[in-house]
């Protein structure tokens, strides 16, 4: 089993935002952009960005862009002038669901939030101090990008957090008890990890309060490159010694205990003999983590999305069962009484009831978050992040540990039906065509 181990504070966001842009700094960019604030509840996961304009957006799982997501920088566009940007609000796509448009991307992880946030600041106060007549947000994005990339291979990233470990995790009691609970029951656990050992072997002593954590492992395998790790057919594991340092010798198994990087998996399914239908895989970014995995190599996967439980609380909320209660009514409401009234009629309270409904859909929008609102869901279907997440993860979760509140010697995860647009909704009683 695979999880990107580090439950990482609010603080993680100063290293990657506040870092590039002091970077910025020295790149001769303004003095003041090492005092720009940060907003850690402004972005969301799964949101899309144009890095030709320097608009963020949420789009659904048809293509489509949800027009009360759309902002430049910080500030939301009118629909009107949003259908300019992007006429029909959709994204073109091809045949295969590749977007066709270049600069049109996706925030796929937590990391490249802070990182995104840089940018729309950064842009948010050139154009504020009209310091450029002509700005080109690409320039600025490639800077940006450019210069967080460097933070993650020079190794600035991990030693900020390693130095100063506290701030950015938080120990982790029950994970220590999940990992003890699995090794009881002879699973086999394992470590797949892009990260250096430096860097895991600090995080893990501090998660699970004890230097021996790598007994609780049966492979641990550092700086994997992921996601050739899934590709490459050729790239041999190799050891890593008690100082560090990668030996040259050829690794004929992988040791409980020992560290190893590189390699590649099919050499990992030959050396440990591991059923490939039997790994249950957990990772946060669903292609680096989990797309081969589950598409080409017969694993089970499951996503982390951190995101889940503040949205299940809310979901939850008095404030949002009613809500919600209220759109189910106008919807109803408004479907039935263009059934069953003469159209002049029907327009009257149609009209009223439609902004109605507007007004309580943003209200269920800002719920989640103000700008861009669930991660999972626009106002009718899915987002473009949860179609991906549903198709590269058979189980999602806040956190691995939740596993704990299951039998996981017996305990079936079964799917939900999902129902179509044509058929009866058995839960409500509804028939096909609409009335209860």
């Amino acid at each position: 089993m695979h999880y990107t181990l580090y439950i990482v504070h609010c603080n993680m966001a100063y290293v990657s935002d506040k870092r590039p842009v002091y970077i910025l700094v020295m790149k001769c960019y303004f003095q003041a952009i090492k005092d720009l604030p940060y907003n850690p509840n402004f972005l969301r996961r799964g949101t899309h960005f144009d890095i030709n304009r320097g608009i963020f957006m949420k789009i659904d799982a048809y293509y489509r862009i949800q027009l009360d997501t759309v902002h430049k920088r910080f500030s939301p566009i009118p629909e009107e002038e949003s259908r300019q940007y992007y006429p029909g609000a959709r994204i073109l796509v091809g045949r295969r669901g590749e977007v066709l448009a270049q600069n049109i991307k996706q925030i796929v992880d937590i990391f490249q939030i802070p990182q995104l946030y840089a940018w729309a600041a950064v842009l948010d106060y050139l154009d504020t101090s009209q310091a450029l007549s002509k700005l080109q947000p690409r320039i600025v994005y490639e800077d940006i990008d450019q210069i967080t990339y460097n933070l993650h291979v020079s190794g600035d990233l991990h030693k900020e957090i390693t130095r100063n470990i506290d701030q950015y995790l938080a120990p982790s009691p029950r994970l220590s008890e999940m990992l003890q609970q699995f090794t009881g029951q002879h699973k086999k656990l394992f470590i797949l990890t892009n990260s250096p050992f430096t860097f895991i072997n600090a995080g893990m002593t501090h998660l699970v309060g004890s230097p021996d954590w790598r007994e609780l492992f049966d492979v641990i395998i550092c700086l994997s490159r992921k996601p050739s790790f899934f590709e490459d057919r050729f790239r041999l594991f190799r050891k890593i010694s008690s100082d560090n340092v990668p030996t040259f010798g050829a690794v004929q198994d992988l040791r409980k205990g020992e560290i190893y990087s590189e390699g590649n998996v099919n050499l990992l399914h030959k050396l440990t003999k591991w059923d490939p239908s039997r790994i249950l895989y957990f990772g946060d970014q669903m292609f680096a983590d989990l797309a081969e995995p589950v598409l080409s190599k017969g694993w089970h996967t499951g996503a982390i999305i951190s995101e889940l439980h503040y949205e299940i609380e809310r979901l939850n909320s008095e404030a949002y069962v009613q809500q919600m209660h209220v759109l189910q009514q106008l919807n109803y409401l408004i479907h039935n009484v263009q059934q069953h009234l003469p159209h002049p009629l029907a327009l009257h309270y149609t009209d009223k009831w439609c902004l109605e409904r507007k007004q309580v859909r943003h209200d269920l929008k800002c719920m989640m978050n103000e700008h861009f609102g669930s991660v999972f869901r626009t106002h009718l279907n899915p987002t473009l992040f949860y179609r991906r997440l549903s198709r590269f993860a058979e189980i999602y979760t806040s956190r691995v540990t939740n596993l704990m509140d299951y039998n996981t010697e017996h305990h079936r995860f079964l799917p939900v039906r999902t129902k179509l647009a044509h058929e009866v909704s058995y839960d409500s009683y509804e028939s096909i065509d609409g009335d209860v």
